[in-house]
């Protein structure tokens, strides 16, 4: 097939994430298996216009807003060389709904929701939240791929109907390392939604039971977000136990994961939460807020913990798990089981399936 794969963000923009992950490692895929794939995307400070990744054509074009735009007139260029369109929503949808005649796939992680109000001004979070399910709704005649449940049933809601599940992947063989040291991580993007603000206001609390231990803070940000978050440790008294370790290739994430005992991932809603299936799979305990796409990666006091959205919470059930070994290993090797599922080449062959259920039908 020749397909053409539009996304806000690609993996090299340096606020990608686990979406832009899957990106590329399907695409990738699919080039591999003879397909010609193009990810158009948004330009970034530094990045080049086109480039090839993994065999994957880049094409950059606009800021995150105006991709869409240039998208369409990509699109209205080359729309006979293009056999499929998967139309990635994060956000902002590219509407192909509203012009795509080609044969077309909506591919959504997560709604925005909460987002708007975190990281959008007034009155601009206001209209995106209200605006969202409108335009989603405009996708009613389109296949929609998804990663969870949570995000199936906030999608059913708003009348959709043609939803398919894939699995998400990991980059590594699951392994529990034979020993664990006294750390707890946080990993994400360090922005309002993924609350990292959150994590260390519970590490404040763990250390009154474990003050031997350390807490790694693994993840990029805006400057003036990092900084206020680096006043925050000052003003808790933990500045000396916390390490702001800032991007960390895949490697050495994985091998901090494999050291530390638990993870806390506070946050507003996930489409999966990647993150927690990495650290599953190296027997690093989730401890996490219920919160969607989480509450579908981990399952509660099986493969890690469910707590209520706050810092005590959190805190409670990390002194918790870190008083009780025993449970902490059960939970461990209970996540090490979980994580044999996932596989970027098991997240392919499930968009394969998905894209070979005929008929499928076009956006008009």
């Amino acid at each position: 097939m020749r397909i053409l794969w539009l996304n806000w963000r690609d993996i090299k923009n340096p606020t990608s994430g686990g979406a832009e992950k899957v990106a590329i490692e399907v695409t990738s895929r699919f080039v591999r298996d003879g397909s010609t794939v193009t990810i158009f995307t948004s330009r970034f400070k530094g990045g080049k216009p086109q480039e090839v990744i993994r065999g994957v054509n880049i094409n950059r074009r606009g800021n995150r807003l105006t991709c869409r735009f240039f998208a369409l007139l990509y699109y209205l260029r080359f729309r006979r060389k293009i056999d499929l369109i998967i139309d990635e929503i994060n956000t902002l949808p590219f509407l192909t709904p509203l012009f795509a005649k080609t044969r077309s796939v909506a591919f959504i992680h997560q709604l925005a929701k909460e987002y708007w109000f975190n990281l959008t001004l007034f009155p601009l979070n206001y209209i995106g939240y209200f605006l969202e399910p409108l335009y989603l709704r405009l996708y009613k005649n389109t296949p929609i791929i998804t990663v969870s449940n949570s995000t199936k049933n906030d999608l059913t809601r708003l009348g959709l109907t043609n939803i398919k599940l894939v699995r998400e992947g990991l980059d590594f063989k699951p392994q529990i390392p034979r020993t664990k040291k006294n750390i707890i991580v946080f990993v994400g993007r360090l922005n309002p939604v993924k609350k990292p603000e959150d994590a260390l206001k519970a590490f404040k609390q763990i250390l009154h039971s474990f003050p031997n231990y350390q807490m790694l803070i693994i993840g990029n940000g805006h400057k003036i977000y990092l900084k206020s978050l680096k006043k925050l440790a000052v003003k808790l008294r933990i500045h000396k136990k916390v390490t702001f370790c800032g991007y960390l290739d895949q490697k050495t994430k994985v091998n901090y994961l494999k050291k530390a005992k638990i993870i806390l991932i506070p946050g507003i809603r996930e489409g999966w939460g990647l993150v927690a299936t990495e650290a599953q799979a190296t027997g690093c305990v989730p401890i996490s807020y219920d919160i969607p796409g989480l509450r579908d990666s981990i399952q509660n006091n099986v493969n890690g913990l469910l707590v209520k959205s706050n810092p005590d919470s959190l805190s409670k059930a990390a002194i918790a798990l870190l008083t009780n070994d025993s449970l902490r290993s059960h939970l461990a090797k209970n996540s090490f089981m979980h994580a044999q599922k996932f596989s970027w080449e098991n997240t392919y062959e499930d968009f394969r399936e998905v894209l070979d259920d005929k008929p499928l039908k076009a956006s008009r």
